[in-house]
């Protein structure tokens, strides 16, 4: 009612509440209580409190709740983060805080982080136990892995960098590259390499950040960055991450992820053309799992020959250019590519001179990586039936996911300095993204309904594949055996609440 005379008459009413009666029902964070138990915490970091002396401690998974509560609604500090605790009352029923309670000052959490919960490695145990519940749920596929990275903007100025000598980060699988250019040199009667000596190159440091690493795409984008480099299903779970310095390469950063996704023993793996390496490519036909690689159009300059219009000659180990002129074997590099040399004086003579080469002895060089097979398989994989449809499913799972993080919850830059708290930031991140995905499915339901649903969608999209002919009976059999063990299990938990009901 509106009260002109006294228009503060409505502010000073006294009534009779709870904290409780002031919440929602259909709140959200009373959906994310119902559905994640977060007591673990207390068993994470109990030896870091002491129990004999000292004042009151806070309790630690009120310290981790406010983070999450930041990184949920996208509250771009800690400090703005208190200031909307301190009014909210959903915010305060969450963290299990009276009217009357004090809110923390906002540097409670990073002395905590810094003292407490960075040793115990706390965000990435927490980004675990709601993976767990997420495959315990079976609302996961880990057959079709979806793999990519996105840079994270530093919290470093630009303007402020020394350059430094820094040794070069070794290739992914060097170590057997090496073996098998020793010998693939002693086939051809060549003598071994000397070993490598290490190789220094000058980069950019932050003087702010040290830990990050200056990173360029295009003529106009240059900063100090981070890289992320994340794992999610074709569901868009993320299942496992990896921070790295702006300035390292996809394909040198993926070891470590793929260590950590290995576990979910995945059929396919779909990534982007900065993972199309020949080492890549190798590795993953090697541990049986299928690449899927986009196009990639040939390099070189315009109106020039391009490497496709030599034809390889596997029998004799020679290339053939478009004249029918032979390019024989010379040497193998050091970075594992055989050189096809031409000879000069037929060359001179050739009419595509123009169009092929511009070296002053008139002589063609193509190269042709050791590893050349392995992508040449993912070549012929990338035309077989269903896998242009496969690649098409990033934009709406590794994509989806980088977009909603950096567009709601501050992944497009970081306020954090440090590669560590970069993890940190990054897993409550990804942690957060399946606490809503898992909330959305399980608030209010009980297992054994998630469990039929899940497996109702399951078994429509194998069905689906099998009536377009992408997948044989074969296969259709046995994924459907694979998927009905959960979807047994939930009927057995309906029949049991039935009887107890009844």
């Amino acid at each position: 009612m509106l009260h002109k005379e006294k228009p503060d008459y409505n502010r000073n009413q006294y009534g009779f509440y709870t904290l409780d009666d002031l919440v929602p029902i259909d709140h959200f964070l009373r959906q994310v209580d119902e559905v994640i138990d977060f007591n673990f915490i207390y068993e994470l970091v109990e030896d870091t409190y002491s129990t004999d002396n000292g004042r009151p401690s806070l309790d630690p998974v009120m310290l981790v709740k406010i983070p999450l509560i930041q990184c949920l609604y996208g509250i771009r500090s800690m400090r703005q983060t208190i200031k909307e605790i301190e009014v909210n009352m959903a915010y305060r029923w969450f963290l299990g805080l009276t009217l009357d309670d004090r809110v923390p000052h906002f540097t409670t959490y990073g002395k905590n982080y810094s003292r407490r919960f960075q040793e115990k490695e706390l965000i990435s145990e927490i980004f675990s136990r709601i993976l767990n519940q997420t495959l315990r749920a079976g609302l996961i596929d880990p057959s079709e892995i979806f793999v990519d990275g996105t840079h994270i903007k530093a919290a470093a100025n630009n303007h402020k960098y020394t350059k430094q000598l820094v040794e070069q980060q070794a290739k992914f699988m060097s170590d057997q590259l090496e073996l098998e250019i020793d010998l693939d040199r002693k086939k051809q009667a060549k003598k071994s390499l000397k070993p490598a000596e290490s190789e220094a190159k000058e980069k950019k440091v932050s003087t702010t950040d040290p830990e990050s690493g200056w990173f360029h795409k295009g003529e106009h984008k240059e900063v100090f960055a981070y890289s992320a480099q994340v794992a999610c299903d074709k569901h868009g779970w993320a299942l496992a991450y990896t921070v790295e310095a702006g300035n390292i390469h996809d394909s040198q950063a993926f070891p470590t992820l793929f260590s950590k996704i290995e576990p979910f023993q995945p059929h396919y793996l779909i990534a982007d053309a900065g993972y199309k390496t020949p080492s890549i490519a190798k590795f993953l036909l090697d541990q049986n799992i299928t690449p899927v690689f986009p196009y990639t159009r040939p390099r070189g300059k315009k109106g020039k020959l391009r490497p496709k219009d030599f034809i390889y000659d596997e029998y004799f180990d020679c290339y053939l250019c478009p004249e029918n002129q032979e390019l024989t074997y010379r040497t193998t590099t050091r970075e594992g590519y055989r050189e096809y040399k031409s000879d000069p004086k037929i060359c001179a003579q050739c009419p595509l001179l123009s169009v092929c080469t511009e070296s002053r002895n008139h002589q063609k060089v193509v190269t042709r990586h050791i590893w050349k097979e392995a992508l040449e398989i993912c070549e012929d994989i990338r035309h077989q039936k269903g896998m242009k449809e496969l690649y098409q499913k990033r934009k709406e799972t590794i994509e989806r996911l980088f977009g909603t993080a950096k567009e709601y919850h501050n992944l497009r830059y970081t306020r954090e300095r440090g590669k560590s708290k970069m993890e940190d930031k990054v897993g409550l991140t990804l942690a957060c993204l399946n606490i809503k995905k898992l909330v959305k499915m399980m608030a209010g339901k009980p297992f054994y309904f998630v469990q039929i649903c899940q497996f109702s969608l399951h078994f429509a999209s194998l069905f689906r594949k099998y009536k377009k002919r992408q997948t044989s009976k074969m296969k259709f059999v046995y994924n459907l055996k694979r998927s009905s063990g959960f979807f047994f299990v939930s009927i057995l938990y309906l029949l049991i609440s039935w009887q107890k009901h009844f």
